[in-house]
């Protein structure tokens, strides 16, 4: 994001750090640092569904086709299930 750009996000849909960035706070040192120098970036969520018209998908020829793979593709997941834990569902009993 440039300083002041803005994102719009349909309700429930996928957003967040890019795997780069999101590997890179999981490994910092912990302790006070000064974030968000030259910069300051608002996203907002609607909490209705956004829908998109066909300029917006096809005809303007700006959509990044491969952008939740570029962005997301590449998350490791670092999360263990617990062997006394059976799933049920999406949830841990």
């Amino acid at each position: 994001f440039v300083p002041g750009g803005a994102s719009l996000h349909n309700v429930m849909s996928g957003h967040g750090p890019d795997a780069e960035s999101h590997e890179g706070a999981r490994k910092a040192s912990l302790g006070p640092v000064k974030v968000g120098a030259g910069s300051c970036a608002f996203m907002f969520e609607t909490c209705l569904m956004v829908g998109v018209t066909e300029w917006g998908l096809r005809t303007c020829k700006k959509v990044q086709e491969g952008y939740s793979e570029e962005s997301w593709g590449g998350v490791i997941t670092h999360w263990k299930q617990p062997e006394d834990k059976p799933v049920r569902s999406h949830l841990l009993v």
